[in-house]
């Protein structure tokens, strides 16, 4: 059977070798006669070994149809090569019967020797999933052509672990650094320079292993070698050098290739090196290999244990023969076990803005290749039924995305010795753009239970997580004791609150839909003063003691939480002026009442400011005396306004120039206003959402938001994931911890939530995606920005899902229900947001309506049929992001909006996210 395009006849065979070639192509492809066990061609000759008692008229004919009829001459049984004179050049076809085939003998080459049926077939898998010393990780560093940083980011990854061992962070172990560019070393250069001790280098171990035909004589190579190399350390990397003599040209008289006897294992070379590292106290090999498609590295490349980092720039050249690399891994050395690594890709040598294209080009291409090169998982498998269509497009994006490393011109020149490039290397901030490698190689160790603790029972802890979860989805019923015991401090509002404690804060706090707004204006709330507030939030030292006054809030509060902030401006209403403040519906009428007015900038300021004083509790207070009557209360008391629930009043803000005047006159005239105020006694706080300040503030929108961006409601990647440890822990299904949630940095979070998703979405020796990037990349929009309403969301369901799972027991959340949850959770999202912004929820229930076939990622506005106004609102909400002619969606809004990737190799949602954040990170 073809595993492709048909190989078509030669254009051309100038010799033998051409002939070769050309039905080592038609093996690979599958096109095989079943007759035919072997072809051997030389250069006085071709011999077909063919089954016996095959017809010769087959046989011919079948050389006729892959060689072309005008090139076999079966009268003289010869094929016809190139000459200057017609005929004059013949090479010799003999046929060889066989009565009982000898399977192939298949070792690890880009060009096998023997060109049989089996080179269709990838190569015999080892014997073991792992090395035979368990624990040690092979990583090879290789690239299609030289000058891309290959030798640079190995260096790079050999100093990040063996940093970590240092520290005791994800492992202790040392790191062997093996230099493979025989013909032209880096590394060996700068140990060399350095006037490091090179006692022992590759060459000798490559002649040594080669005499070494018996267990206990390999055994014996490796202890001698580790006698010398024990001197070779540097800061916890032992180098393994190309040669002791630098002055030597070419490859050493042993190559890798010269191992691969029929005595000997096929992967030989690795399984040697990783008995090397065990013996040195290693737990990691990395092998910086000679560039381009040389059989030096194939040994090493073809062994589908060895993680495998190809390294290129955005060049086209580099580029393709990088994904031809990928695409000859995709067929002799697939990843084929659970514990094979992925290949992992580095995008090197490339400027953030001016290459943007390219670089998602050489993405698209590269991940898609990097996806080939995996043959099915068995974890992966288990979870087969997670969503419609299979495991998730999430979990290809996220184990198979490219690494990116762009141009930095302080690595042009490298200085000479090892020490100062490690110090260049550290200093340039490389490591970082390696630790995700480091992770894949050296996973932390998952947590200890302390001794004698008997943890509740997993489904307790899983149920106690969906109950908790579920009441924080929306905060109109977040009222439950845990959630209020709590307070879980971000950093805008550390920041709110720290630079306002002796002054009331004027304040626009921005949030995209979902991101806690409602929730952090009901926790103020509760709260009833500022003091009280910033005591809960964690910030010592708060003077000012003024009570909090809500004028809006939210219409779709349940009862008993609209209740609670009842009371509380009733009780804030009587401290400031002696009596009941005007109800909530009240004061919406006034403000729906002046929609009907032709009221200019002024106007709705002052209606803004009637809304604060019966708030406050002067009912009677109207739009042509609320600045007397406001300037009256600030001489007399001091108050904190806090506004909520604008999108209630103004729903068609993105069309109507009344709603946004109104919007515009509460979140610029009145704040200066009331900072006009000596001595700013009366402060306001107002929550409004990102899509309403772009619709009324259209001049100086930048301006305004960075203004208040120290505010702004944004939970990037480490506020999220601190999200999920607070709901974790106050929903007590984690043990208690020794670090505080609210303070933890990013390597401690990740630690502490080891427990609840693992490592990765499966054993943590898998190849599936890490389950933190996973998180971040499935509910991430393209500003790498996640709200806190989709993540409570996704543990709900993910933890519903989890009960009663009975293989994953050392992890609150399953793999199976976090893949099951996205889709879910994504559902849920486009419902609410429908319901809770109709200018959008309209433009969603036209996207669903589409036909399936045009529902497909990336779009363009014509084949969904939306105009250009309608597409600006959709990116102001976070649903699409454009690029080129092309529009994307994120995970979380494409499974609602029932849309699913085009499949035409462009690309996809983990690109796009990281092009936008390098952008913002370059300026």
């Amino acid at each position: 059977m073809s595993r492709g395009t048909p190989v078509s006849a030669p254009g051309h065979l100038y010799t033998w070798v051409d002939v070769d070639e050309h039905f080592a192509r038609l093996a690979v492809n599958g096109e095989w006669a079943p007759w035919l066990v072997e072809v051997s061609a030389y250069w006085d000759g071709v011999e077909l070994s063919v089954a016996a008692g095959t017809d010769p008229a087959e046989v011919w004919a079948w050389l006729a149809e892959r060689l072309g009829p005008l090139t076999v001459d079966e009268s003289r049984e010869t094929v016809l090569l190139e000459s200057l004179v017609d005929g004059e050049t013949a090479l010799p076809v003999r046929l060889l019967r066989v009565d009982d085939p000898v399977g192939a003998v298949r070792t690890p080459r880009w060009n096998e020797r023997q060109v049989v049926r089996e080179l269709a077939e990838s190569l015999p898998a080892p014997d073991r999933p792992e090395f035979r010393d368990g624990g040690v990780q092979v990583c090879a560093f290789h690239s299609f052509k030289g000058g891309v940083g290959r030798t640079l980011h190995c260096v790079a990854l050999a100093r990040e672990l063996a940093g970590r061992g240092r520290t005791g962070a994800g492992g202790a172990g040392r790191v062997l650094l093996v230099d493979a560019d025989m013909e032209a070393p880096g590394i060996s250069w700068m140990v060399g320079a350095q006037g490091g001790r090179l006692d022992f280098a590759l060459d000798d171990f490559l002649a040594l292993l080669q005499g070494s035909a018996t267990a206990e004589e390999r055994a014996r190579t490796v202890a001698l070698a580790r006698k010398f190399l024990v001197n070779q350390e540097h800061e916890g990397v032992i180098v393994l050098p190309t040669t002791r003599d630098a002055t030597r040209i070419g490859p050493p008289r042993i190559q890798p290739a010269d191992l691969l006897t029929a005595d000997r294992s096929p992967y030989v070379l690795t399984e040697a090196l990783a008995e090397l590292a065990a013996a040195l106290g290693a737990d990691t090999v990395l092998v910086d290999l000679r560039a381009g498609s040389s059989e030096l590295s194939a040994p090493v490349l073809l062994d589908p244990r060895v993680h495998r980092v190809l390294v290129t720039t955005v060049s086209d050249q580099s580029v393709q023969g990088t994904v031809n690399l990928l695409n000859h891994l995709a067929h002799h050395a697939p990843s084929r076990r659970g514990t094979d690594p992925v290949c992992s890709v580095l995008i090197t040598q490339f400027q953030p803005r001016d290459h943007d294209s390219e670089l998602l080009q050489a993405a698209a291409a590269l991940r898609e290749a990097v996806a080939r090169t995996v043959a099915g998982s068995d974890e992966a498998a288990d979870d087969a039924d997670a969503g419609a269509g299979g495991v998730l497009p999430t979990d290809q994006d996220v184990t198979s995305e490219p690494l990116i490393s762009p141009f930095l011109a302080s690595l042009l020149a490298l200085p000479r010795s090892w020490s100062e490039v490690a110090d260049r290397i550290d200093r340039t901030g490389l490591r970082s753009v390696v630790s995700g490698l480091a992770d894949a190689l050296r996973p932390p160790a998952p947590p200890v239970a302390a001794a004698g603790a008997v943890p509740d029972d997993i489904n307790v802890r899983r149920e106690k997580l969906e109950v908790l979860a579920r009441t924080l989805v929306y905060a109109d019923v977040a009222d439950s004791p845990q959630a209020q015991d709590g307070f879980l401090t971000t950093e805008p509002l550390l920041s709110l609150v720290s630079t306002h404690r002796t002054e009331a804060p004027i304040e626009v706090v921005v949030g995209a839909k979902g991101s806690g707004k409602t929730f952090t204006y009901l926790r103020m709330c509760r709260c009833r003063t500022w003091k009280d507030f910033g005591e809960a939030a964690g910030v010592p030292g708060i003077e000012l003691g003024a009570p909090l006054v809500p004028v809006l809030a939210s219409a779709n509060l349940a009862a008993r939480v609209g209740d609670q902030v009842e009371e509380v401006r009733s009780a804030s209403a009587k401290a400031l002026t002696g009596s009941e403040p005007a109800t909530f519906p009240a004061i919406r009428d006034l403000v729906r009442e002046s929609l009907d007015r032709n009221l200019d900038d002024i106007g709705w300021r002052r209606v803004w400011l009637a809304c604060l004083a019966r708030a406050a509790g002067l009912v009677g207070t109207t739009t042509q005396d609320a600045d007397r009557v406001v300037t009256a209360l600030a001489r007399a008391k001091q108050a904190v306004f806090v506004i909520d629930g604008l999108e209630d009043l103004f729903q068609e803000f993105s069309t109507d120039p009344r709603q946004q005047r109104a919007l515009r006159a509460l979140l610029t005239g009145c704040p200066e206003w009331l900072r006009s105020l000596r001595g700013r006694p009366l402060g306001l706080v107002v929550f409004v959402r990102r899509d309403l300040v772009l619709a009324a503030v259209p001049q100086n929108t930048a301006q305004f938001l960075e203004r208040h961006r120290a505010y702004e409601l944004r939970w990037n990647r480490t506020e999220a994931l601190r999200l999920v440890a607070w709901v974790c822990t106050q929903a007590r299904a984690l043990e208690a911890q020794s670090v505080d949630v609210r303070s933890a940095a990013g390597d401690q979070l990740s630690e502490l939530l080891a427990p609840v998703w693992g490592q990765k979405l499966g054993s943590d020796h898998s190849r599936e995606a890490r389950s933190e990037e996973w998180f971040i990349a499935a509910l991430s929009d393209f500003t790498l920005q996640i709200q806190a309403r989709d993540i409570v969301s996704f543990l709900t369901r993910a933890a519903l899902g989890s009960t009663g799972d009975t293989r994953w027991t050392s992890r609150l959340l399953a793999p199976t229900a976090m893949r099951r949850a996205l889709p879910v959770c994504s559902a849920e999202k486009i419902d609410a947001i429908g319901q809770e912004n109709p200018p959008v929820g309209r433009l969603f229930t036209h996207l669903q309506q589409l036909p399936e076939s045009v529902r497909k990622v990336p779009f363009s506005l014509e084949s969904v049929e939306l105009d250009l106004q309608q597409a600006r609102l959709l990116a102001t909400n976070g649903v699409i992001f454009q690029e080129g002619d092309q529009y994307w969606m994120p995970e979380i809004y494409r499974h609602g909006l029932r849309f699913t990737p085009s499949g035409n190799g462009r690309p996809r949602v983990v690109s796009i996210a990281k092009l936008v954040g390098n952008r913002a990170e370059h300026g």
